[in-house]
């Protein structure tokens, strides 16, 4: 049984990235695994200023005083860390963007074993986007980012959940995106 955490993060209620991750998130507790879902959009979360505060104290811990505070010690118990963001401007949405900024503290922070301590874990993401290509959306710029923060990290890519999904509920009402999301978490 792993522990897993959804990190969903657009500012839209019930958004088609979020569902998708609602439905890999069921197909993820029926494994037994231990799930999470939380929401980011609308918390105060503010930009990494590059202070370098967390890496003089290499606590695992930002200086700013914000919301982030809350998620470090759930970014540390996770297993498997999912992102889910719709896709804005080729690329992933400027809070998940912010939120994974601020993992500078913990990519400072090193076990027993000499890595960091989000090089253990399993990364992956889910992606909602205009048009059926993922180049076209900016969809595999997404993909590509969280690939090469694993890279950096030492962390193993989990894979991506990525469809056509733009306009308001348009994820609920495509049932082969809905059982892609469904095998997607599944396989977690």
């Amino acid at each position: 049984m792993a522990k897993v955490l959804f990190i969903t993060s657009s500012w839209r209620k019930n958004s088609n990235s979020s569902r998708l991750a609602g439905r890999a998130a069921e197909a993820a507790r029926g494994n037994g695994h231990e799930v999470t879902m939380t929401d980011i959009a609308r918390l105060n979360i503010g930009p990494c200023r590059a202070c370098m505060g967390c890496r003089k104290t290499r606590n695992g811990r930002c200086v700013l005083k914000d919301d982030m505070t809350q998620f470090y010690p759930m970014l540390e118990e996770a297993d498997v860390l999912i992102f889910v963001s719709p896709v804005y401007w080729f690329n992933l949405c400027g809070q998940i963007k912010q939120f994974i900024d601020r993992f500078y503290a913990l990519a400072g922070k090193e076990l027993a074993d000499g890595k960091n301590c989000l090089g253990n874990k399993k990364i992956g993401l889910v992606l909602a986007h205009e048009g059926d290509d993922p180049y076209d959306s900016g969809g595999i710029n997404a993909i590509r980012s969280i690939q090469d923060i694993c890279s950096y990290l030492g962390a193993t890519f989990a894979g991506a959940l990525y469809g056509c999904a733009n306009d308001e509920g348009e994820a609920a009402n495509n049932s082969a995106l809905l059982e892609k999301a469904k095998e997607y978490g599944a396989a977690l």
